[in-house]
């Protein structure tokens, strides 16, 4: 497709829109950035709204748009995994995220880490935490980046040089303005996602006469596009842990941490949920291009740019390439804000610098920002590395699944200890990485355990050893030290009824 002056205006200009609007974050609702808390997670300012289009921005990004389609394409039925594992995870994030943010906020807490150390008084094991924690964020930082790079091919941009001027671009704002600055780029992303999207769906039903004719067409054709027997234990098993990992990523408690309060957490994991209507029916459009071969090449992250440039005239196609690449930027900003905020707290403050102030805290934050994008670029960029990038997500999961017992069961658990958790994570995470050694990092199923996926594998193995050793813990009655008294979640358990 030939994309004309106009275009090209039209998609620097909501591009250049969204980043002016994040660098003004800055100045938004008079932000003190002396204070980490203010740069790092909003001064936990967000109201419902605000903390809709932020998490919205952060869940649904770039890697969605690219990759639901191309999976539906390359993946068949397969793919909607992803739109199970919102209803496992919104009901999961309605009742564990506020007992989580209640203790956060009321021993000024910014990260999963700072948790970990005070729940168990061990630096060790929120350093083992945060370094799992930083470990994902990569690859799902330079997710966002090969996301755009077949729209940056398809307009016949530099991608190279592209992708530099605009990740470097997202680093400067997340610097100046912290979690303000996506946030308020949030709302203008959504907007412009949301009605990329109601347009596409209008506009093909209309085409089509309803989507049936797509699934006929697949049907006289004789393609397959029902998940296959032999991996539907593979479905399951990913679709639940990736539900119940949703609270695990760094950058989404980032999020939930920049609440104002508990019920505005419980309030968007009511309405949420809308955003999965986007995964169906971008899993749809990626059908479309299986059922009239659109995609060049076969590329399957090529199947969502091949309906829009099929069936679109080019300015609404410039329109959604400026929403994929926004889709990119947003996110990307969180998920490094969220690995600096990770660096900062748990390891420069805890190993390097325990004195350091809080304005400290924030110029450290600022580097590590850059650094971490800096290196998602790198990884991006490298041929080798960006062909298995899509694989990684899921592996990013496998991995942060293996923090569950030290966050999440330890809210609910006031004895377990710190020697059984972290011999659960060690297990858990050799297992994980032997699994994907087996598969050759090519996949996150393991064939030989009836396709299961890795980190679901990982987990059971972690959930045993730690039911060990506290059962050992108990009869030998050994004393677990906590900084969070059991009161005090019965306590947040009473407010959140108030």
């Amino acid at each position: 497709m030939n994309f004309t002056v106009l275009d090209y205006a039209v998609f620097f200009s909501l591009v250049i829109i969204v980043i002016i609007v994040s660098f003004l974050g800055a100045k938004w609702r008079a932000a003190d950035f002396s204070k980490i808390s203010e740069w790092s997670i909003g001064g936990r300012k967000f109201g419902t709204v605000i903390v809709w289009f932020l998490m919205g921005g952060d869940i649904y990004t770039a890697y969605s748009l690219m990759a639901i389609p191309g999976g539906a394409y390359g993946l068949r039925g397969f793919i909607l995994y992803s739109a199970v594992y919102g209803a496992i995870a919104y009901p999961f994030l309605y009742y564990v995220a506020p007992r989580l943010y209640l203790i956060a906020k009321r021993k000024g807490m910014i990260t999963g880490g700072d948790y970990v150390k005070e729940r168990f008084k061990s630096p060790t094991l929120a350093l083992l935490i945060s370094l799992t924690g930083i470990l994902a964020m990569l690859p799902y930082i330079a997710l966002q980046i090969v996301g755009i790079k077949y729209v940056l091919q398809a307009m016949n941009l530099p991608v190279t040089v592209s992708l530099i001027v605009a990740f470097l671009i997202v680093a400067a704002f997340t610097i100046v303005a912290g979690l303000r600055g996506p946030a308020l780029g949030s709302i203008i992303k959504d907007v412009l996602l949301w009605a990329v999207i109601i347009t596409m769906t209008i506009v093909l039903g209309i085409r089509f006469s309803g989507f049936s004719t797509v699934f006929s067409t697949m049907d006289s054709k004789g393609i397959n596009y029902l998940i296959p027997s032999n991996l539907m234990l593979g479905y399951i098993t990913l679709a639940y842990s990736s539900g119940i990992s949703w609270i695990l990523f760094p950058n989404l408690l980032t999020g939930i941490l920049g609440s104002k309060d508990a019920k505005t957490i419980k309030k968007n994991a009511v309405f949420l949920p809308f955003y999965q209507v986007w995964l169906i029916v971008l899993t749809i459009f990626g059908l479309i291009a299986l059922a009239y071969n659109l995609v060049p090449n076969k590329v399957s992250s090529l199947a969502f740019p091949s309906v829009l440039i099929t069936y679109f005239p080019s300015t609404f196609v410039i329109i959604a390439f400026a929403a994929i690449v926004i889709g990119a930027m947003i996110p990307a900003s969180i998920q490094a804000l969220a690995a600096a905020n990770l660096t900062v707290r748990n390891i420069y403050v805890e190993y390097f610098n325990k004195n350091a102030s809080e304005k400290r805290q924030v110029l450290v934050g600022r580097i590590f920002v850059f650094l971490w994008i800096l290196l998602s670029l790198i990884w991006a960029l490298i041929p080798a590395a960006s062909g298995y990038i899509f694989y990684l997500l899921t592996m990013s999961y496998a991995f942060l699944l293996q923090t569950f017992p030290a966050i999440v069961l330890s809210m609910y658990i006031p004895k377990l200890d710190k020697y059984s958790v972290g011999i659960g994570w060690l297990a858990g995470m050799v297992f994980v990485f032997y699994g994907l050694y087996t598969v050759k990092f090519a996949s996150s199923l393991l064939p030989y355990l009836g396709y299961t996926y890795v980190g679901f594998d990982g987990l059971l193995i972690n959930l045993a050893i730690v039911g060990i050793g506290y059962a050992i813990g108990r009869l030998m009655k050994i004393r677990v030290e906590s900084g969070i008294q059991p009161q005090e979640f019965i306590d947040s358990d009473k407010e959140l009824k108030v």
